[in-house]
Parts: structure tokens; C-alpha cells; sequence
């Protein structure tokens, strides 16, 4: 696994922000906070990409019937002093690259901040159903509905919520729990991972694929398939294959159960309750 690597780099990373008017100012505890919400609309094509990176904040997507991409990110930033919180809502830009086919909004890094610093960037966005997402953050939370094409998501100190995906290529995390219900598999197959965590995976009882998963601290359960091909059972890994084999479904956990679940269909397979080879 190498998400203890993201681990590291995340840690290196200073919190960042955006800019927008109307700043609301308050004062929590010894420090300056400034709010706003910063919105914009961009027109697409058809299978359109959404890529975000954001350091500190959750990022939400959901589908509408539009031919656009409408962002809100609600933004706050701390600083020593009132000034020091407007300022650095103002200095800072998220908009890093606009097109019909591609739109990229990347929070920058700590250049230019002080010490006692730090925006917090929540992310609520609607796209078309035929879009395209990457979305990574470092502390906040990840979710997606419905988005029909590739969705890569990333995260450190979160988890991983995605419904309604037929196309999901990652969902990897280091400390939260990743629950996935999917549509169905890419061609190319998936990957799961977190460290402090479970994983929860449901599937259409006929999807087919070939499944991989491995976990130290944690029970592993695979049921629910029309058909269930076991190749290899121990109690923390488990290899086999679902309704024939397809694409490859790969989850690894540290600290944490796995559940695969196909729904109602009889076919069960319990890793958790065999015995080590």
C-alpha cells in the first residue's frame, strides 16, 4: 500500500484559500475568522472532467439535468488578526484552469502565509451524470452521487462515501472508513485502500469480477453473489471470483473489516470464519 507516503506528504501541507467578496468577519476564541461563499457556473461538453485538490474541507458532488458544472465553496479563513483573515481570502485564487472539456480548481499551497494561518474549503458542486471526477483533499471528507463517468477519489484524514457509480477507478484514504455502492466495474477494475478503517463494497448480485482483498486487523466477508468461485481463504485474505470473474476489485484495509456484498442472492463466503492457512 502506499498511503502512509500520502500520510507524509499530507502533513506538509499547509492549509490554503480562495478568493471572493463579502467577507462576514467574527472573532473565535484568541483568533480573527473571515467567511464567504465563493459560487461560479461553467458551461461543458458532454463528458466534461472535474479535477479538484483541496487541502482542509470536504468535497461534496451530485448530478443535475444542466450542461454545467455549478460550483459553491464555502469558504473560511483564520488568521491572528480581522485584517490577517481578510487578507488572506483575498490574496489567494482557486480557479486554476477553465475549458468546455476540462475544469480544474486547485487551492494553492502555503506560499505567502504566516504563521496562525489557515482557510477551510467546503465544496458543494453539481455536474451532468456523464461527467468525468477526480477529487482529492487532505483533511475533509469525500462524497459523490450518481456520476456515471471515471471517478478517482483521495483523501487522508476522511472517508469515502460513493453511490451510484459504475466507473469508480480509486477510493483510497489513511484514516476513515470507505463505504462504496456500485453500479458496476470499470474495464480496467478498481482500488480500494485505507489504513484506520472499513471498507464496505455492495454490488449488483450478477455483477462479475474477480476480487482481491487483504487486511490486517479485521474480519472479511463476501456474500450475496448469483455465483462465487473461491480461490484463496485465509482469514485475513481472501482471492476469488464473482459470477465468472470480469474486472479486477482490489480492497486492502489495515484497521478495519472488508464487506463485499452482492445483495440478496444466496451465495455466501465468510473469510472472517476460516482458518488460517
Amino acid at each position: 500500500m502506499q498511503l502512509p507516503s500520502r500520510a507524509l506528504w499530507a502533513g506538509a501541507l499547509f492549509p490554503f484559500a480562495l478568493l471572493s467578496g463579502g467577507c462576514e468577519l467574527m472573532i473565535a476564541g484568541p483568533r480573527a475568522q473571515a467567511s464567504d461563499r465563493w459560487e461560479k457556473t461553467y458551461a461543458v461538453n458532454p463528458g466534461a472532467r472535474l479535477e479538484i485538490e483541496n487541502t482542509n474541507g470536504a468535497i461534496q458532488v451530485s448530478t443535475h439535468e444542466a450542461p454545467s458544472f455549478q460550483v459553491v465553496a464555502h469558504r473560511t479563513a483564520r488568521a491572528v488578526s480581522e485584517q490577517g483573515a481578510r487578507e488572506l481570502l483575498e490574496r489567494t485564487r482557486l480557479e486554476a484552469g477553465a475549458t468546455a472539456d476540462l475544469v480544474r480548481l486547485v487551492t494553492p499551497r502555503s506560499q505567502g502565509f504566516t504563521k496562525g494561518q489557515q482557510v477551510d474549503v467546503r465544496y458543494e458542486i453539481l455536474v451532468p451524470s456523464s461527467a468525468s471526477v477526480t477529487l482529492t483533499t487532505v483533511n475533509g471528507r469525500v462524497e459523490v452521487t450518481g456520476v456515471a463517468g471515471a471517478v478517482a477519489l483521495e483523501t487522508v484524514n476522511g472517508g469515502i462515501d460513493a453511490r451510484a457509480i459504475p466507473t469508480l477507478t480509486k477510493a483510497e484514504t489513511v484514516n476513515g472508513s470507505v463505504r462504496l455502492e456500485l453500479a458496476g466495474l470499470p474495464g480496467p477494475g478498481a482500488r480500494i485502500e485505507t489504513v484506520n478503517g472499513s471498507v464496505s463494497v455492495s454490488l449488483p448480485s450478477r455483477a462479475a469480477a474477480d476480487v482481491s482483498v487483504r487486511t490486517v486487523n479485521g474480519a472479511i466477508t463476501v456474500d450475496g453473489f448469483s455465483q462465487l468461485q473461491e480461490g484463496e481463504r485465509r482469514r485475513r485474505h481472501f482471492e476469488g471470483k464473482v459470477n465468472g470473474g470480469g474486472p479486477t476489485l482490489r480492497v486492502e484495509t489495515v484497521n478495519g473489516g472488508v464487506t463485499i456484498n452482492g445483495g440478496a442472492a444466496p451465495a455466501t463466503a465468510t473469510a472472517a470464519d476460516a482458518e488460517s492457512r
